[in-house]
């Protein structure tokens, strides 16, 4: 069952999808697009499933529970949010081998095993959050979800925002869902002073480290600098090396932070022994020429990235 990101136009109606386990693994149920990364599993134990004909909301019953999941696509961008994004209430009047019909907007139709058919309903915010997206209507998807105070719906929007690159929204929505961390790493991305070294971070935190590196290197001028650094961090030595080395430049930067890294310890790989004997540090050329980097940047990218509805 795929799960697709806020696409960033407005959704078209769409049938009503759902699906029961019976011919089906029912120990399992995943979501995943193959754009994005693997299947991811959602939950175990589901009856039977269903997608909204007018968003990317998913309605599940699972476990004696009907279980809605506001924005599925929540973990290709940060799966910590996922448990915040799910809605859980009392399913046991389904009773066993019940089956979703129909997801309409916020109403849910399932048929019992005996044949009755039960209506249940879901809050119409999550509906109207997603098209407000969708349209980039950032302001109106913050109101509306000030208006209902629901953690289920400031979480889903802060991934949306995360997604859409929109930092503004991101901070607002993770302040709300008191994600601290989370809220620090945004206030960091939006004073990064360029727009791909934002991307690129924001690429990086929904672990998309591939895709975060191009977005480094394909920027014109290049960012070779912040691409070295991104791969330190990740402990993607070699990489970072291979950069420096093919760009003929930071080859220096690199061995000062691989020394950091060993910390005293006797470096073991021979590539590295191999330069750290061919290059001398300097730490005070070094702390220059870093400064020197991050202002070049900085006027390249016309200055802090405070904007958060820049891409």
């Amino acid at each position: 069952m795929p799960v697709h990101p806020p696409s960033g136009g407005t959704s078209a109606p769409r049938e009503s999808k759902s699906s029961s386990s019976g011919g089906t693994d029912s120990n399992k149920f995943s979501s995943g697009a193959s754009t994005l990364g693997a299947p991811f599993k959602l939950h175990t134990m589901v009856d039977t499933v269903a997608w909204n004909d007018h968003a990317d909301i998913l309605v599940a019953l699972a476990d004696s529970k009907l279980i809605t999941w506001y924005h599925p696509a929540v973990v290709y961008v940060d799966r910590d949010l996922l448990p915040a994004t799910r809605v859980e209430k009392d399913g046991t009047m389904f009773g066993k081998l019940a089956s979703i019909t129909s997801f309409l907007g916020s109403r849910i139709k399932v048929r019992r095993a005996d044949g009755a058919h039960l209506t249940s309903m879901i809050l119409p915010y999550p509906v109207e959050l997603h098209k407000f997206v969708n349209a980039k209507r950032w302001q109106e998807a913050v109101r509306l979800c000030r208006h209902c105070k629901s953690e289920a719906m400031w979480a889903s929007l802060a991934a949306m925002a995360i997604h859409g690159l929109h930092l503004d929204t991101a901070e607002i929505a993770l302040a709300a869902t008191k994600h601290v961390d989370k809220l620090h790493f945004i206030l960091y991305v939006k004073e990064i002073p360029s727009n791909a070294g934002r991307n690129a971070e924001l690429a990086l935190y929904q672990r998309r480290y591939d895709e975060a590196e191009k977005i480094l290197l394909q920027n014109n001028p290049p960012l070779i600098y912040r691409a070295i650094k991104m791969n330190v961090r990740l402990f993607k030595w070699q990489r970072a090396l291979d950069l420096a080395i093919n760009n003929k430049k930071h080859v220096d930067t690199v061995l000062y932070y691989r020394r950091k890294y060993n910390n005293g310890r006797k470096e073991s790989d021979p590539r590295f022994v191999q330069y750290f004997a061919e290059v001398e540090l300097n730490d005070e050329a070094l702390a220059e020429k870093r400064k020197q980097e991050r202002e070049e940047e900085k006027s390249r990218g016309g200055g802090g990235g405070g904007a958060g509805g820049k891409r």
